[in-house]
Protein backbone atom coordinates (compact mmCIF):
# COMPACT_ATOMS: atom_id res chain seq x y z
CA UNK A 1 0.00 0.00 0.00
CA UNK A 2 1.42 3.40 -0.98
CA UNK A 3 1.53 6.37 1.38
CA UNK A 4 -1.29 8.12 -0.50
CA UNK A 5 -3.50 5.03 -0.65
CA UNK A 6 -3.52 4.61 3.12
CA UNK A 7 -5.86 7.59 3.56
CA UNK A 8 -9.61 7.12 3.08
CA UNK A 9 -10.32 10.90 3.10
CA UNK A 10 -7.04 12.39 1.83
CA UNK A 11 -8.52 15.87 1.15
CA UNK A 12 -8.41 16.56 4.88
CA UNK A 13 -4.61 16.52 4.61
CA UNK A 14 -4.83 19.85 2.78
CA UNK A 15 -5.66 21.41 6.15
CA UNK A 16 -2.05 20.83 7.13
CA UNK A 17 -1.09 23.57 4.66
CA UNK A 18 -2.43 26.06 7.21
CA UNK A 19 0.11 24.90 9.79
CA UNK A 20 2.97 27.20 8.64
CA UNK A 21 0.62 30.21 8.89
CA UNK A 22 -0.46 29.23 12.41
CA UNK A 23 3.16 28.79 13.46
CA UNK A 24 4.07 32.19 12.07
CA UNK A 25 1.13 33.84 13.78
CA UNK A 26 1.92 32.22 17.11
CA UNK A 27 5.55 33.28 16.90
CA UNK A 28 4.70 36.82 15.81
CA UNK A 29 2.38 37.24 18.78
CA UNK A 30 4.90 35.87 21.23
CA UNK A 31 6.41 39.32 21.77
CA UNK A 32 3.03 40.93 22.44
CA UNK A 33 1.46 40.86 25.84
CA UNK A 34 -1.51 38.55 26.17
CA UNK A 35 -2.08 39.56 29.81
CA UNK A 36 -1.23 42.84 31.55
CA UNK A 37 2.54 43.15 31.75
CA UNK A 38 3.63 42.72 35.35
CA UNK A 39 6.19 44.94 37.10
CA UNK A 40 9.82 44.15 36.50
CA UNK A 41 10.22 42.91 40.02
CA UNK A 42 7.48 40.39 39.44
CA UNK A 43 8.99 39.23 36.16
CA UNK A 44 12.39 38.77 37.70
CA UNK A 45 10.78 36.58 40.32
CA UNK A 46 9.33 34.17 37.76
CA UNK A 47 11.24 30.91 37.40
CA UNK A 48 13.59 31.25 34.43
CA UNK A 49 12.80 27.73 33.09
CA UNK A 50 9.08 28.40 32.97
CA UNK A 51 9.68 31.67 31.15
CA UNK A 52 11.92 29.95 28.63
CA UNK A 53 9.31 27.29 27.87
CA UNK A 54 6.47 29.71 27.22
CA UNK A 55 5.93 28.09 23.78
CA UNK A 56 5.10 24.59 25.10
CA UNK A 57 1.29 25.08 25.28
CA UNK A 58 1.26 26.53 21.77
CA UNK A 59 3.37 23.61 20.53
CA UNK A 60 0.97 21.12 22.09
CA UNK A 61 -1.93 22.87 20.39
CA UNK A 62 -0.21 22.65 16.99
CA UNK A 63 0.58 18.99 17.46
CA UNK A 64 -3.00 18.26 18.55
CA UNK A 65 -4.31 19.96 15.41
CA UNK A 66 -1.99 17.85 13.25
CA UNK A 67 -3.13 14.65 14.98
CA UNK A 68 -6.83 15.56 14.64
CA UNK A 69 -6.41 16.37 10.92
CA UNK A 70 -4.71 13.01 10.40
CA UNK A 71 -7.59 11.32 12.19
CA UNK A 72 -10.11 13.10 9.95
CA UNK A 73 -8.21 11.81 6.90
CA UNK A 74 -8.97 8.27 8.16
CA UNK A 75 -5.68 6.37 7.91
CA UNK A 76 -6.06 2.69 7.05
CA UNK A 77 -3.74 -0.31 7.02
CA UNK A 78 -3.89 -3.67 5.29
CA UNK A 79 -4.73 -6.54 7.56
CA UNK A 80 -3.69 -10.14 7.43
CA UNK A 81 -4.27 -11.95 4.16
CA UNK A 82 -7.86 -13.17 3.94
CA UNK A 83 -8.86 -15.83 1.46
CA UNK A 84 -11.64 -15.03 -0.99
CA UNK A 85 -14.23 -17.64 -1.87
CA UNK A 86 -12.74 -21.02 -2.68
CA UNK A 87 -9.47 -19.77 -4.17
CA UNK A 88 -8.28 -21.27 -7.44
CA UNK A 89 -8.32 -24.88 -8.57
CA UNK A 90 -5.11 -25.67 -10.47
CA UNK A 91 -4.24 -28.84 -12.39
CA UNK A 92 -0.58 -29.39 -13.29
CA UNK A 93 0.07 -31.38 -16.50
CA UNK A 94 3.72 -32.48 -16.36
CA UNK A 95 5.39 -34.13 -19.36
CA UNK A 96 7.41 -37.26 -18.45
CA UNK A 97 8.37 -38.37 -21.95
CA UNK A 98 11.93 -39.63 -22.41
CA UNK A 99 12.99 -36.39 -24.13
CA UNK A 100 12.65 -34.66 -20.74
CA UNK A 101 16.02 -36.29 -19.92
CA UNK A 102 17.65 -33.63 -22.09
CA UNK A 103 19.47 -30.67 -20.61
CA UNK A 104 19.57 -27.21 -22.17
CA UNK A 105 22.95 -25.65 -21.53
CA UNK A 106 25.91 -24.34 -23.46
CA UNK A 107 28.94 -26.58 -23.94
CA UNK A 108 31.15 -24.26 -21.88
CA UNK A 109 28.69 -24.22 -18.99
CA UNK A 110 28.34 -28.00 -19.17
CA UNK A 111 32.11 -28.49 -19.02
CA UNK A 112 32.36 -26.05 -16.11
CA UNK A 113 29.71 -27.89 -14.11
CA UNK A 114 31.23 -31.28 -14.76
CA UNK A 115 34.70 -30.06 -13.83
CA UNK A 116 33.23 -28.88 -10.52
CA UNK A 117 31.77 -32.38 -10.05
CA UNK A 118 28.23 -31.08 -10.42
CA UNK A 119 25.49 -32.69 -12.48
CA UNK A 120 23.17 -30.35 -14.42
CA UNK A 121 19.43 -30.78 -14.00
CA UNK A 122 17.56 -32.15 -16.98
CA UNK A 123 14.30 -30.64 -18.22
CA UNK A 124 12.18 -32.81 -15.95
CA UNK A 125 14.20 -32.05 -12.82
CA UNK A 126 14.21 -28.31 -13.57
CA UNK A 127 10.44 -28.30 -14.16
CA UNK A 128 9.75 -30.34 -11.03
CA UNK A 129 11.87 -28.07 -8.81
CA UNK A 130 10.16 -24.96 -10.16
CA UNK A 131 6.70 -26.49 -9.70
CA UNK A 132 7.53 -27.34 -6.08
CA UNK A 133 8.47 -23.71 -5.46
CA UNK A 134 5.24 -22.63 -7.17
CA UNK A 135 3.19 -24.90 -4.88
CA UNK A 136 4.94 -23.51 -1.80
CA UNK A 137 4.19 -19.94 -2.92
CA UNK A 138 0.54 -20.76 -3.56
CA UNK A 139 0.29 -22.41 -0.15
CA UNK A 140 1.48 -19.20 1.51
CA UNK A 141 -0.65 -16.88 -0.59
CA UNK A 142 -4.00 -18.67 -0.60
CA UNK A 143 -5.79 -21.95 -0.08
CA UNK A 144 -5.83 -23.13 -3.69
CA UNK A 145 -6.49 -26.75 -4.50
CA UNK A 146 -3.79 -28.20 -6.74
CA UNK A 147 -3.71 -31.54 -8.57
CA UNK A 148 -1.21 -33.36 -10.77
CA UNK A 149 -1.45 -35.26 -14.07
CA UNK A 150 1.68 -36.89 -15.52
CA UNK A 151 1.91 -38.00 -19.12
CA UNK A 152 4.19 -39.74 -21.56
CA UNK A 153 2.83 -42.27 -24.01
CA UNK A 154 -0.30 -42.21 -21.80
CA UNK A 155 -1.66 -39.84 -19.18
CA UNK A 156 -2.47 -40.61 -15.57
CA UNK A 157 -4.03 -38.68 -12.72
CA UNK A 158 -1.21 -38.80 -10.20
CA UNK A 159 -2.85 -36.67 -7.52
CA UNK A 160 -6.41 -35.24 -7.45
CA UNK A 161 -7.18 -31.67 -6.44
CA UNK A 162 -6.06 -31.24 -2.86
CA UNK A 163 -5.34 -28.70 -0.14
CA UNK A 164 -2.60 -31.01 1.16
CA UNK A 165 0.25 -29.35 -0.67
CA UNK A 166 2.90 -31.19 1.36
CA UNK A 167 1.65 -34.56 0.13
CA UNK A 168 1.50 -33.21 -3.40
CA UNK A 169 5.15 -32.13 -3.20
CA UNK A 170 6.01 -35.55 -1.82
CA UNK A 171 4.24 -37.11 -4.80
CA UNK A 172 6.32 -34.93 -7.14
CA UNK A 173 9.50 -36.10 -5.41
CA UNK A 174 8.53 -39.72 -5.97
CA UNK A 175 8.24 -39.37 -9.76
CA UNK A 176 10.81 -41.36 -11.75
CA UNK A 177 11.51 -40.34 -15.35
CA UNK A 178 11.83 -42.95 -18.11
CA UNK A 179 15.43 -43.08 -19.35
CA UNK A 180 14.20 -43.99 -22.82
CA UNK A 181 15.58 -47.53 -22.98
CA UNK A 182 12.85 -50.22 -23.11
CA UNK A 183 13.44 -53.35 -21.05
CA UNK A 184 12.97 -56.90 -22.24
CA UNK A 185 9.49 -57.07 -20.69
CA UNK A 186 8.51 -53.74 -22.24
CA UNK A 187 8.91 -51.87 -18.98
CA UNK A 188 11.49 -49.18 -18.39
CA UNK A 189 14.54 -50.64 -16.60
CA UNK A 190 14.74 -47.90 -13.98
CA UNK A 191 11.20 -48.39 -12.61
CA UNK A 192 9.83 -45.22 -14.16
CA UNK A 193 6.48 -43.78 -13.12
CA UNK A 194 5.09 -43.80 -16.67
CA UNK A 195 6.37 -44.94 -20.05
CA UNK A 196 8.08 -42.10 -21.91
CA UNK A 197 7.72 -43.39 -25.47
CA UNK A 198 5.21 -40.69 -26.49
CA UNK A 199 3.72 -37.33 -25.59
CA UNK A 200 -0.02 -37.69 -25.02
CA UNK A 201 -0.81 -34.00 -24.68
CA UNK A 202 -4.49 -34.46 -25.54
CA UNK A 203 -5.02 -37.19 -22.95
CA UNK A 204 -3.25 -35.11 -20.29
CA UNK A 205 -5.40 -32.08 -21.07
CA UNK A 206 -8.54 -34.23 -21.02
CA UNK A 207 -7.76 -35.72 -17.61
CA UNK A 208 -7.00 -32.30 -16.15
CA UNK A 209 -10.21 -30.87 -17.58
CA UNK A 210 -12.27 -33.75 -16.12
CA UNK A 211 -10.95 -32.84 -12.69
CA UNK A 212 -11.80 -29.17 -13.09
CA UNK A 213 -15.19 -29.36 -14.79
CA UNK A 214 -16.78 -30.55 -11.54
CA UNK A 215 -15.06 -27.82 -9.57
CA UNK A 216 -17.04 -24.98 -8.01
CA UNK A 217 -14.05 -22.68 -7.69
CA UNK A 218 -14.39 -19.21 -9.16
CA UNK A 219 -11.23 -19.74 -11.23
CA UNK A 220 -10.00 -22.99 -12.79
CA UNK A 221 -6.59 -23.28 -14.42
CA UNK A 222 -4.50 -25.92 -16.20
CA UNK A 223 -0.72 -25.51 -16.36
CA UNK A 224 0.53 -27.74 -19.19
CA UNK A 225 4.28 -28.33 -19.38
CA UNK A 226 5.82 -30.24 -22.28
CA UNK A 227 8.91 -30.30 -24.47
CA UNK A 228 7.46 -32.06 -27.50
CA UNK A 229 4.60 -32.41 -29.93
CA UNK A 230 1.41 -34.45 -29.56
CA UNK A 231 2.32 -38.11 -30.11
CA UNK A 232 0.29 -40.98 -28.75
CA UNK A 233 -2.85 -41.02 -26.66
CA UNK A 234 -6.44 -41.09 -27.85
CA UNK A 235 -7.62 -37.50 -27.40
CA UNK A 236 -6.85 -34.46 -29.52
CA UNK A 237 -5.72 -31.37 -27.63
CA UNK A 238 -7.25 -28.97 -30.16
CA UNK A 239 -10.66 -30.65 -29.88
CA UNK A 240 -10.61 -30.33 -26.11
CA UNK A 241 -9.56 -26.68 -26.32
CA UNK A 242 -12.38 -25.94 -28.78
CA UNK A 243 -14.85 -27.69 -26.47
CA UNK A 244 -13.72 -25.51 -23.56
CA UNK A 245 -13.95 -22.43 -25.78
CA UNK A 246 -17.61 -23.21 -26.61
CA UNK A 247 -18.65 -23.58 -22.98
CA UNK A 248 -20.50 -20.82 -21.07
CA UNK A 249 -18.12 -18.32 -19.52
CA UNK A 250 -18.63 -19.59 -15.96
CA UNK A 251 -17.73 -23.17 -16.98
CA UNK A 252 -14.53 -22.49 -18.90
CA UNK A 253 -11.07 -23.59 -17.88
CA UNK A 254 -8.02 -21.53 -18.77
CA UNK A 255 -5.01 -23.45 -20.05
CA UNK A 256 -1.51 -21.99 -19.75
CA UNK A 257 0.97 -23.89 -21.91
CA UNK A 258 4.76 -24.07 -21.49
CA UNK A 259 7.08 -25.37 -24.20
CA UNK A 260 10.23 -26.17 -22.24
CA UNK A 261 13.64 -26.76 -23.75
CA UNK A 262 15.31 -25.39 -26.85
CA UNK A 263 16.82 -26.81 -30.02
CA UNK A 264 20.29 -25.29 -30.12
CA UNK A 265 22.13 -26.31 -26.94
CA UNK A 266 20.69 -29.73 -26.11
CA UNK A 267 22.53 -32.62 -24.48
CA UNK A 268 21.53 -36.14 -23.43
CA UNK A 269 23.31 -38.29 -20.84
CA UNK A 270 24.88 -41.51 -22.05
CA UNK A 271 23.50 -44.59 -20.31
CA UNK A 272 23.95 -48.34 -20.34
CA UNK A 273 21.16 -50.72 -21.27
CA UNK A 274 19.79 -50.53 -17.74
CA UNK A 275 19.49 -46.77 -17.83
CA UNK A 276 22.46 -46.15 -15.56
CA UNK A 277 24.57 -43.09 -16.47
CA UNK A 278 27.96 -43.79 -18.04
CA UNK A 279 31.04 -42.01 -16.74
CA UNK A 280 34.58 -41.56 -17.98
CA UNK A 281 37.75 -42.75 -16.25
CA UNK A 282 37.60 -39.76 -13.93
CA UNK A 283 34.04 -40.56 -12.85
CA UNK A 284 32.53 -37.63 -14.77
CA UNK A 285 29.16 -38.33 -16.47
CA UNK A 286 29.20 -38.45 -20.25
CA UNK A 287 26.87 -36.34 -22.41
CA UNK A 288 26.33 -36.24 -26.16
CA UNK A 289 24.18 -34.39 -28.64
CA UNK A 290 20.85 -36.05 -29.55
CA UNK A 291 21.02 -38.04 -32.76
CA UNK A 292 18.10 -36.06 -34.14
CA UNK A 293 16.29 -32.91 -32.96
CA UNK A 294 13.27 -33.38 -30.72
CA UNK A 295 10.04 -32.52 -32.51
CA UNK A 296 8.01 -29.67 -31.06
CA UNK A 297 4.66 -28.08 -31.90
CA UNK A 298 4.51 -24.54 -30.52
CA UNK A 299 1.55 -23.74 -32.80
CA UNK A 300 -0.55 -26.37 -31.01
CA UNK A 301 0.32 -25.05 -27.56
CA UNK A 302 -0.28 -21.48 -28.69
CA UNK A 303 -3.69 -22.38 -30.11
CA UNK A 304 -4.76 -24.31 -27.01
CA UNK A 305 -3.84 -21.37 -24.79
CA UNK A 306 -5.57 -18.86 -27.06
CA UNK A 307 -8.82 -20.85 -27.35
CA UNK A 308 -9.12 -21.25 -23.58
CA UNK A 309 -8.17 -17.72 -22.58
CA UNK A 310 -4.74 -18.72 -21.30
CA UNK A 311 -1.24 -17.83 -22.43
CA UNK A 312 1.60 -19.60 -24.22
CA UNK A 313 5.14 -19.50 -22.82
CA UNK A 314 8.25 -20.64 -24.67
CA UNK A 315 10.81 -21.51 -22.01
CA UNK A 316 14.02 -22.39 -23.79
CA UNK A 317 16.06 -23.08 -20.62
CA UNK A 318 15.49 -23.61 -16.87
CA UNK A 319 16.08 -19.96 -16.01
CA UNK A 320 13.52 -18.81 -18.56
CA UNK A 321 11.03 -21.37 -17.25
CA UNK A 322 11.39 -19.97 -13.71
CA UNK A 323 10.80 -16.47 -15.04
CA UNK A 324 7.72 -17.62 -16.96
CA UNK A 325 6.23 -19.39 -13.93
CA UNK A 326 6.86 -16.25 -11.86
CA UNK A 327 5.12 -14.17 -14.54
CA UNK A 328 2.18 -16.59 -14.50
CA UNK A 329 1.83 -16.35 -10.73
CA UNK A 330 2.17 -12.57 -10.77
CA UNK A 331 -0.35 -11.90 -13.54
CA UNK A 332 -2.90 -14.70 -13.13
CA UNK A 333 -3.11 -15.38 -9.41
CA UNK A 334 -2.56 -11.89 -8.02
CA UNK A 335 -6.29 -11.32 -7.36
CA UNK A 336 -6.99 -14.54 -5.48
CA UNK A 337 -6.19 -13.02 -2.09
CA UNK A 338 -7.92 -10.01 -0.58
CA UNK A 339 -6.26 -7.87 2.05
CA UNK A 340 -8.97 -5.99 4.01
CA UNK A 341 -8.28 -2.43 5.12
CA UNK A 342 -8.75 -1.46 8.76
CA UNK A 343 -9.32 2.07 10.06
CA UNK A 344 -6.65 3.43 12.37
CA UNK A 345 -8.05 6.96 12.91
CA UNK A 346 -8.69 6.28 16.61
CA UNK A 347 -4.98 6.44 17.44
CA UNK A 348 -4.23 9.93 16.06
CA UNK A 349 -7.59 11.12 17.44
CA UNK A 350 -6.75 9.99 20.96
CA UNK A 351 -3.28 11.50 20.65
CA UNK A 352 -4.79 14.80 19.47
CA UNK A 353 -7.27 14.92 22.35
CA UNK A 354 -4.57 14.10 24.90
CA UNK A 355 -2.32 16.84 23.51
CA UNK A 356 -5.20 19.30 23.60
CA UNK A 357 -6.00 18.35 27.19
CA UNK A 358 -2.33 18.75 28.09
CA UNK A 359 -2.28 22.25 26.56
CA UNK A 360 -5.26 23.42 28.59
CA UNK A 361 -3.91 21.83 31.73
CA UNK A 362 -0.64 23.73 31.36
CA UNK A 363 -2.40 27.01 30.58
CA UNK A 364 -4.45 26.86 33.77
CA UNK A 365 -1.65 25.60 36.01
CA UNK A 366 2.06 25.98 35.35
CA UNK A 367 1.85 28.67 32.65
CA UNK A 368 -1.17 30.53 33.97
CA UNK A 369 0.80 33.62 34.97
CA UNK A 370 2.89 33.65 31.78
CA UNK A 371 0.51 33.01 28.88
Amino acid sequence: MSLLDMWQEPLWLLALLALPFLLWRTWSLSGRARVPIPRSATVSALPSLRATLWWVPDGLRMLSLVAIVLALARPQVEGEETLVGQGVDIMLDLDMSASMNAIDISENDLRRLLSDEKTPNNRFQAARDTLKQFIVHRNKASHDRIGLVVFGEKAWLKYPLTHDHERLIQSLNELVLDVGIPGRDGRCPNGCTIGGGGTAIGDALGRAYNQLRRSRAESRVVILITDGKQMGGTLDARAIAKHIHDLPADERVRVYTFLVGGQDQVWLPETDRYGRPLVNAGGIPLYNRPRQPFETDPDLLREVASLTGGKFYESYNPEKFKEDIADLERTVFKSTVERPRHDRFIFPLLIGLLLLAGEWLLRFTVFRSVV
